[in-house]
C-alpha cells in the first residue's frame, strides 16, 4: 500500500527522536553479551517487515547506514529502515518465555508475547457496537487484527481504518468487509489471508472470508486517532 503519511520521514534521524528504553533484566543481559566483544561493538536491531514485523538482535560492528543510540551506557544500532517501527519501543528480555530471550515491544510492532493492546476510544469495542452472540467474537477479532500490519508501514489494519463490518451467517460464518489504502495495493492477496486466518483463529468461526470493498473510499479520516497522530495528521 502506499503510506498514508501526510509528511514524509526526515532522511536523517535525530537519534532522540527514536526514544528506545531497556529494561532493567534487558539492560543487564545485553551488557554481558557485550562484555569481551571488540571496542566499538554494539547491539544491532532491525525489524524484518512484513505483516507481521519484529525486531531482530546480535551484536556487531557500526555501519553507515545505523542510527547509533546510547541508551543507559549501552550503544544501540538502530537500522535506519526500522526507525518507523522501533519509535518509542521498549527492549526487554523475558526470564519468564522458555526460553528465556529478548523481545522489543512497542506500538508500532505487533505483540509476540503479550495480549492485544484494549480498543483505543476513537474506536468502540465490538462489545460496545454489536449485539447478539457475535459481540464478543467480534472483538476477540478485532483485537487480533491489531497484531495484522500493512506491509509498508507501521500500523496495524485496525487503527487503519481498513475494516468496514462484520458479517455473520447463520450457521456462524464469518464475512469480513475491509478496504486498502489504494487500489494498486501490490499485497492485498497477502494480506486478505492474513487477516482472514488470524480472524479464523480468534473468532472460532467455521469460515472467515474477507471481502474487498472500495465504498466509501477510504481516507485518513478512518484512521484512529492515534495513527492520525504518527502520520501528521492531528
Amino acid at each position: 500500500m502506499t503510506p498514508p503519511a501526510k509528511r514524509a520521514e526526515d532522511s536523517a534521524v535525530a537519534p532522540e527522536s527514536i526514544r528506545l528504553r531497556l529494561t532493567a533484566e534487558a539492560r543487564t543481559a545485553l551488557a554481558e553479551a557485550l562484555a569481551g566483544r571488540p571496542a566499538g561493538s554494539g547491539v544491532r536491531i532491525w525489524v524484518e517487515r512484513g505483516m507481521r514485523p519484529h525486531a531482530q538482535m546480535m551484536i556487531d560492528r557500526p555501519s553507515v547506514r545505523d542510527v547509533p543510540l546510547v541508551v543507559d551506557g549501552l550503544t544501540l544500532l538502530v537500522d535506519a529502515t526500522s526507525v518507523p517501527f522501533l519509535r518509542d519501543a521498549e527492549v526487554r528480555y523475558r526470564l519468564d518465555a522458555t526460553p528465556a530471550g529478548f523481545e522489543v515491544v512497542g506500538p508500532f510492532l505487533p505483540s509476540r508475547l503479550e495480549p492485544a493492546a484494549p480498543a483505543t476510544e476513537d474506536a468502540p469495542s465490538a462489545a460496545a457496537t454489536a449485539s447478539g452472540p457475535q459481540a464478543a467474537a467480534e472483538e476477540r477479532v478485532r483485537q487480533a487484527l491489531k497484531n495484522v500490519y500493512d506491509p509498508e508501514i507501521p500500523m496495524n489494519v485496525v487503527d487503519l481504518g481498513l475494516l468496514y463490518g462484520f458479517d455473520w451467517a447463520p450457521d456462524g460464518a464469518l464475512r469480513i468487509r475491509m478496504t486498502m489504502t489504494s487500489p494498486g495495493c501490490p499485497a492485498i492477496e497477502e494480506l486478505v489471508h492474513e487477516v482472514e486466518e488470524a480472524a479464523r483463529t480468534a473468532s472460532g468461526a467455521p469460515s472467515v472470508k474477507v471481502d474487498i470493498v472500495w465504498e466509501p473510499p477510504w481516507g485518513p479520516e478512518r484512521m484512529t486517532d492515534f495513527a492520525r497522530r504518527q502520520f501528521g495528521y492531528a
